[in-house]
């Protein structure tokens, strides 16, 4: 069996080890995303940093070797292993105690100041000791090596395991981190239990020599073995972490583009609905100034020709004619006042603020089955009223606009015979449904931006915080539901 002369081939030895560390260290470095979606993402840069200072460190070994041993080289090189071991130590603590973070404040967490009190008690007991660089360097190992590569090791495989990171469905990721956790076991106990020799248990008997005459293998040499597969399975891992990343990203800038074009859609809506409000304000106004300029400017002009010829034949009109013509001025001033009076009630019915939103509907059923013979039946619940009376003023009327827009569609486009309007309360929620015997309004005019009357519904029932729901089917019908939360409950039936 071939030796390996451990004198002869240290500075290799060295230089190898130090370079897997190296590698690990850089590969993490390079390859981590501080703002990845992943937890681990935040903090992997620490596992970075020990491989690479603990990669610069075995080189300082290997310049030492070579050139020989100062005093400054020698603490340089006992300060960049503690550094290192101090954040594989908090990466450990981290991966394994999500709970550790960082305090609000600028405040130091938990984990800072454990490591900062191990540090101190190393370098006191260290400093009472005949060799302060051999003892801080065996007591870093056991008690920031270790625990860092024990804690490393078993926070990678719980990390696996958590249902928050959605791991499990990603490819071959369970054997990668089982492979990562016990590489960093397995070199947590080599680097960490088998340490130089110290004149203190456990130094003195599970030391670098003793490793060394039992397997008459270099121990630097085992540990980069599992560095290096360390270093293979986390740079296989991050790869996995970015293009997982990427993929989220994609779906993350597409759900993007969808609101986007949502918002451009919302938005050419709400124009449309502008412009159509607008016509219609225009168009009510020239009604308006219509009837008022055709019917009542008529009216009034025309009472007030009779009104002159009664001044002017008083005196020798007879007394019967002069009484039937002011009953005719009498009736044209109810005429007038009539009319004036439904021009008002188009505008807003007095009822709706009278007697109520209930009697409001009703009145427009009756008088939409006048106007467009079309049957058009009210039912409700014996409370519904209350519930309805529970509502305000505008909710009242947002309601009573709707139930018009509803049957003037039905009118318009369903070519129904029957119109039925149900409404109760149930679960806390008030609900009025409008339902014809009709055509069906197909799905696509739903949402369709010209479909303004469905969209004037829409944004009315929105701006209450209300659901709007429309279904048509063809030869069937449609059906208009408007639902209203925060009802008290009615069980009773429909009447």
């Amino acid at each position: 069996m071939a030796h390996i002369h451990f004198e002869h081939d240290l500075d290799v030895i060295y230089f190898i080890y130090g370079l897997s560390f190296f590698i690990m260290g850089y590969s993490i470095l390079t390859q981590c995303k501080p703002n990845s979606i992943y937890k681990i993402g935040s903090i992997i840069w620490m596992l970075g940093l020990f491989g690479v200072l603990h990669g610069i460190n075995e080189w300082l070994d290997m310049w030492a070797l070579i050139k020989g041993r100062t005093a400054l080289l020698d603490y340089t090189r006992w300060g960049v292993a503690i550094v290192s071991y101090c954040f594989v130590m908090d990466f450990g603590l981290r991966m394994c105690f999500r709970g550790i973070r960082k305090v609000q404040g600028g405040a130091l967490s938990i984990d800072i100041w454990l490591i900062a009190f191990i540090v101190v008690a190393i370098a006191v007991f260290s400093a009472r000791s005949d060799d302060f660089l051999i003892t801080s360097n065996i007591l870093s190992r056991y008690f920031l090596g270790l625990t860092g590569a024990l804690l490393t090791g078993a926070g990678f495989i719980m990390y696996y395991y958590r249902e928050d990171e959605n791991l499990k469905n990603a490819a071959n990721m369970k054997y990668k981190f089982w492979i990562l956790g016990m590489s960093f076991f397995i070199y947590g106990i080599l680097g960490g239990l088998i340490v130089p020799k110290g004149d203190f248990f456990p130094s003195n008997i599970l030391n670098v020599e003793w490793f060394h005459s039992v397997t008459n293998l270099p121990v630097r040499l085992i540990r980069g073995i599992f560095i290096t597969i360390s270093a293979l399975n986390i740079g296989s891992i991050l790869s996995t972490f970015q293009r997982e990343t990427n993929y989220r990203l994609e779906e993350a800038l597409a759900h993007r583009r969808t609101i986007e074009d949502e918002l451009l859609a919302s938005r050419q809506r709400l124009r449309s609905l502008a412009t159509r409000l607008q016509s219609l304000i225009e168009k009510e106004r020239t009604r308006i100034a219509r009837e008022l300029h055709d019917e009542l400017g008529q009216s009034l002009t025309s009472l007030k020709i009779d009104i002159d010829e009664l001044l002017i034949s008083n005196a020798t009109t007879d007394r019967v004619v002069l009484i039937a013509q002011i009953y005719d001025i009498e009736k044209s001033i109810d005429s007038i006042i009539d009319r004036m009076h439904n021009i008002a009630t188009e505008l807003r019915p007095s009822i709706l603020d009278q007697l109520g939103l209930l009697a409001a509907i009703e009145w427009q059923a009756r008088k939409f089955e006048q106007r467009t013979g079309i049957k058009c039946n009210i039912r409700y619940t014996t409370k519904t009223t209350s519930a309805l009376g529970s509502l305000g003023a505008e909710t009242s009327t947002t309601v009573f606009r709707v139930f018009q827009e509803a049957i003037t569609n039905v009118c318009r486009h369903a070519n129904a015979n029957k119109v039925n309007a149900f409404m109760y309360n149930r679960d806390g929620v008030l609900v009025i449904k409008i339902v014809d015997d009709g055509i069906g309004i197909e799905d696509h005019k739903i949402f369709d931006n010209s479909s303004l009357g469905i969209l004037g519904m829409r944004e009315r029932v929105a701006m209450c915080g209300w659901q709007l729901l429309i279904k048509g089917k063809a030869g069937v019908g449609t059906s208009v539901k408007i639902v209203i939360p925060g009802i008290a409950d009615d069980k009773n039936t429909i009447s």
